[in-house]
């Protein structure tokens, strides 16, 4: 399975270098050059997270969990990658600006999602302080 991260970061520091070259030709090519190779390296990463999803599911059988909870936390990490591959994107395209717009537009969406969880912690707090 390791050799798929070392195949992942060959792949991608040549496309690093021919992003470079072709950076001469034209910023459009590179540019394009730099979104094909993050999509094969998001898909490379996907193989690394399905065991990460199965032991979630355990988890979640094991202590009960009420799946929105885990749902909420799995949404929060896809918005928050999402938003860091788009924002460099943004900045390798000459948009550093939206970049960082993006990534607060993340940020708010991240805590706009956690309110269930948020909310249950809440409820725990409020029990915990009730019963002393």
């Amino acid at each position: 399975m390791t050799e798929l991260f070392w195949k992942g970061a060959a792949g991608t520091l040549i496309a690093a270098v021919l992003g470079l070259a072709l950076a001469k030709q034209g910023k459009d090519v590179a540019l394009l050059l730099s979104v094909l190779a993050g999509c094969m390296v998001l898909t490379a990463a996907m193989t690394y997270l399905a065991p990460v999803m199965d032991f979630f599911r355990r988890l979640q059988q094991a202590a009960q969990l009420d799946e929105a909870l885990l749902g909420v936390l799995l949404k929060a990490v896809g918005i928050s990658l999402v938003a860091q591959i788009a924002g460099l994107i943004c900045s390798d395209a000459g948009n550093a600006a939206l970049g960082k717009a993006l990534q607060i537009l993340a940020a708010a969406a991240v805590l706009w999602i956690s309110l269930p969880l948020l909310e249950e912690l809440l409820g725990l707090i409020e029990k915990i302080l009730g019963e002393v």
